[in-house]
């Protein structure tokens, strides 16, 4: 049994979209911070240090493909404040508890239909969706 859960209140909606903007100034990555991302490549260092130096550039363009993806995911939360649609499951179009928003505000989906999304997700090794990307991965031609 279901419980119908109520939309939520002006304070509740001020409140998660003051979550967003505090998340979306606190990326490290922002257009204004990434002044100090340094993928230059060394010349001249002998193989450890290039090897350092590969290593630490993948893993800055690793987390900044991230932050960028999750940058994405925000507007896109904000802009659903602006049609007052910010709450609504995209799946069900029940409202999302506040309790899920607040512990992830970008969440387009009820707790119930993500649940049935990650079960269906898991059950099926076709149309894998990437968690970082946000692409369905193609994984069967891998199997020839």
């Amino acid at each position: 049994m279901t419980e119908k859960i109520k939309a939520l209140t002006k304070k509740q909606l001020e409140t998660l979209k003051n979550k967003l903007l505090e998340e979306k100034e606190s990326l490290v990555f922002n257009e204004v911070k990434t002044e100090g991302l340094d993928l230059t490549l060394i010349n001249g260092g002998d193989d450890v240090e290039q090897s350092i130096s590969d290593y630490n550039n993948s893993h800055q363009l690793r987390f900044r493909n991230r932050e960028v993806f999750y940058a994405k995911k925000i507007e896109k939360a904000l802009k659903k404040f602006e049609t007052n649609e910010f709450g609504l499951c995209s799946e069900c179009g029940c409202w999302i508890r506040f309790e899920r928003l607040l512990a992830r505000p970008t969440a387009e989906m009820c707790i119930i239909c993500k649940e049935e999304s990650e079960r269906d997700e898991s059950s099926s090794f076709v149309g894998r969706q990437s968690k970082s990307l946000g692409k369905v991965v193609d994984l069967t031609g891998m199997l020839a």
